[in-house]
């Protein structure tokens, strides 16, 4: 049985997907997309659909269907409910079971960005499955997914690739690749690194990958696999990019506008399927990781340095609060020491703990966020130590780091969170061309923070020298 015969049957998926009449003609641009993937004929509407949608004929497409798969199309346009079908079907209908060797437990990977992104596709899978014939086909159910009796398990992963390795994908299915290494709960780096990851596992079974998302930055896997196979009819990848209402229109045309005119870059991504072009890397993980000193995670005190310290203390219940303190020498700026204090404690004995940790580095003076609260200036009085706002916003502490981040002038510690934080730093152009440097919505930079304003206020007056190509010549930044 193919995947539309499944999603039109009463006793497989159709319950799942029927509207309140009873019909699945609302899914029908997005059975074309599934026809298409799986190698079934497509009728006449069908084929104009691939071309709307994919810019595909359909006269090109291969017989057998395509082992990958990107869908980039915007919210509320069903991308995780055909998640949660395409999981089933590859689990208990395409016979996948048959590859495998004797023994051999084969498993479908649904793989989230997040662990609340993650239920969402588990939730729906377990209303698919809750049909009597499906039903009978589970023999176990955990929160991490579904056992079924052909020896094929549904895995349902959040951020985290790792938990398959040992075991053999029949299929993967990546809901919102684009937002991978956003999230700081995301053990996984980037959408390339999870791409990288699970290939080798499809290889034996020659499982299909299908990713499904919303576009987002211009960056990673996702966007290059978008400009070289959409609308490309001799590519054996199928890259479908379109608006959120070309596959679902029931959706309103009045949520679209309202989302418009409150935030144009932002519905564009999120409704008309279109990556955002206010928005890039800050800077690659090539270069921090060329400035962290592998194995140093902290530097004792030395009397002969003069140090500096920069604060980030939370403004709400969800933000950490950070310290770095660092010294300058020799053109270096030298971070020796960084502590996060999580989100929750007493601010009041946070920064009390932290200047116990100034005093130790003889620092009576610590710079600050420029949007410190004055509650702050106060607590750290009340311990003998200056507190000073910085003279500039984060953006532009961010600026200044990261020319020193390229020049190699700059000595990182060994700490996970500083790295990730960094990486994932973006910049996003407002109106009138001016650059906001920032973490990602529902990301952190805490700790990159300090670390921009400690760099800053340790090399204050200096100048950073840059080598360019050309060796007798360089480049100089205030």
């Amino acid at each position: 049985m193919n995947i539309i015969d499944a999603c039109r049957d009463p006793n497989l998926f159709k319950p799942f997907l029927e509207d309140s009449s009873g019909s699945v003609a609302t899914w029908k641009r997005w059975f074309a997309c599934l026809r298409a993937l799986h190698g079934i004929k497509l009728g006449e509407s069908s084929k104009k659909t691939l071309r709307e949608v994919a810019s595909r004929d359909a006269s090109g497409l291969p017989t057998n269907g395509f082992d990958t798969a990107l869908f980039l199309t915007g919210r509320r346009s069903g991308k995780s409910r055909i998640a949660a079908v395409l999981g089933a079907y590859e689990a208990a209908l395409a016979g996948n079971e048959k590859r495998l060797a004797k023994g051999e437990r084969g498993v479908v990977a649904i793989i989230a960005p997040t662990k609340n992104q993650g239920t969402i596709v588990r939730n729906y899978l377990r209303s698919v499955f809750d049909v009597p014939m499906l039903a009978g086909e589970l023999v176990g159910e955990t929160k991490e997914g579904f056992d079924l009796k052909n020896g094929i398990q549904i895995r349902i992963m959040a951020g985290d690739f790792r938990t398959v390795r040992g075991f053999t994908l029949v299929a993967a299915i990546v809901d919102e690749i684009a937002f991978f290494g956003l999230e700081e709960e995301s053990k996984v780096k980037s959408d390339t690194e999870l791409i990288r990851a699970i290939q080798p596992s499809l290889a034996t079974c020659q499982g299909k990958l299908i990713a499904i998302s919303s576009p987002y930055a211009k960056r990673g896997w996702t966007y290059r696999t978008f400009k070289r196979h959409f609308g490309t009819d001799s590519s054996n990848v199928l890259v479908v990019n379109c608006p959120s209402r070309s596959l679902n229109p029931t959706l309103s045309q009045s949520i679209v506008d309202a989302a418009m005119a409150e935030d144009p870059s932002s519905a564009r991504s999120e409704y008309y399927g279109e990556f955002r072009e206010d928005i890039s890397a800050f800077i690659s993980r090539d270069a921090v990781e060329a400035v962290v000193i592998n194995g140093r995670q902290q530097l004792l005190p030395c009397p002969d340095f003069k140090y500096f310290a920069f604060v980030d203390m939370s403004g709400g219940r969800s933000d950490d609060h950070a310290l770095a303190i660092a010294h300058y020498r020799n053109r270096i700026v030298t971070l020796d020491f960084i502590r996060r204090y999580k989100a929750g404690l007493c601010p009041y004995e946070v920064a009390k703990e932290m200047c116990e940790e100034l005093r130790q580095y003889g620092i009576r003076e610590v710079t600050g966020d420029n949007y410190a609260a004055d509650w702050v200036a106060q607590a750290f009085r009340d311990s003998n130590i200056r507190f000073k706002k910085a003279d500039r916003n984060k953006s532009a502490l961010y600026l200044e780091l990261l020319p020193r981040l390229g020049s190699l002038q700059i000595e990182l510690l060994d700490y996970p969170v500083l790295v990730e934080q960094l990486v994932g730093l973006e910049r996003r152009t407002r109106s009138g061309g001016k650059d906001v440097i920032d973490h990602p919505s529902g990301g952190h930079d805490d700790v990159a923070n300090v670390v921009a304003g400690v760099s800053c206020s340790a090399s204050a007056g200096r100048r950073i020298v840059t080598a360019l190509r050309n060796p007798n010549s360089f480049s100089f930044y205030a």
